[in-house]
């Protein structure tokens, strides 16, 4: 049995693509979450700054200190990024395997 090329990598990425999906609903919850931190904090930081019951230097402190902290968030999304791809790396080895081992006759690999 022959391997077509083609269809060898167009099965490898649907089962890539597949093996990292799993992975969004866990980044978008996430992301979700961090978003509205952020957009809690800025709307309290606009409210105190309107009612003069900070300074701007105050909103800008502020503001650097929530930039500052999801710098570290990235950390929890590289993560799950890095999960992602490994996941799309071996489903799309795992293709690429069964294609080898049917190409030859017998579980080679």
């Amino acid at each position: 049995m022959s391997i077509n090329p083609s269809d060898l990598i167009k099965d490898m990425l649907a089962a890539a693509t597949g093996a990292a999906k799993g992975h969004a609903a866990d980044l978008r919850t996430y992301l979700e979450a961090r978003a509205k931190l952020i957009a809690d904090g800025i709307v309290q930081l606009a409210a105190d700054r309107a009612a003069n019951l900070i300074t701007d230097d105050d909103v800008r402190f502020s503001l650097q200190q929530i930039k500052e902290s999801e710098a570290t968030s990235l950390l929890a999304i590289d993560a799950t990024l890095k999960a992602a791809a490994q996941d799309a790396i071996n489903a799309a080895l795992a293709i690429a395997t069964d294609a080898l081992n049917k190409a030859v006759g017998f579980a080679l690999l």
